[in-house]
């Protein structure tokens, strides 16, 4: 299993920078995806992401707890050379107007892509992360 984590204090309030992840919804307006569909709300939910390209990652939310600002999903399909993708996503507040999201992975995957897919997921959570801040603060 292979595990990638990026973790990062924003200029954002926590609930705000929580409201918007554990919607499952709008990912696209602060990442690289096109765009994205999203079914059902809480555990169970899925949600469809379009990448630039026109390849699709389906995903299905496993649980979401408001109270302690984590949610986990899966990739139930996509096309990435990986399997057994799980995510971990936190928010913790730091003070009244900064907080930190943690975005983290496991997976497996074969070793010759282990390093590019660590890379990948690695700038992929960096780039949400800056631009959820960005996004929430215009």
């Amino acid at each position: 299993m292979n595990k990638v984590s990026v973790s990062k204090q924003i200029k954002v309030p926590a609930k705000k920078a929580w409201a918007a992840l554990s919607s499952f919804k709008g990912i696209e307006n602060y990442s690289p995806i096109a765009g994205s569909t999203t079914s059902g709300e809480g555990k169970g939910a899925t949600r469809t992401c379009v990448m630039p390209d026109g390849a699709k990652i389906n995903e299905m939310l496993n649980f979401v707890d408001d109270d302690k600002m984590e949610m986990q999903y899966i990739i139930t399909d996509g096309p990435f050379p990986v399997t057994n993708y799980v995510s971990d996503v936190k928010v913790t507040a730091v003070d009244n107007a900064n907080s930190n999201v943690t975005w983290e992975c496991d997976f497996d995957s074969s070793l010759e892509v282990q390093e590019d897919m660590k890379d990948l997921f690695e700038g992929f959570y960096n780039v949400i992360i800056d631009n959820l801040e960005t996004y929430l603060n215009t």
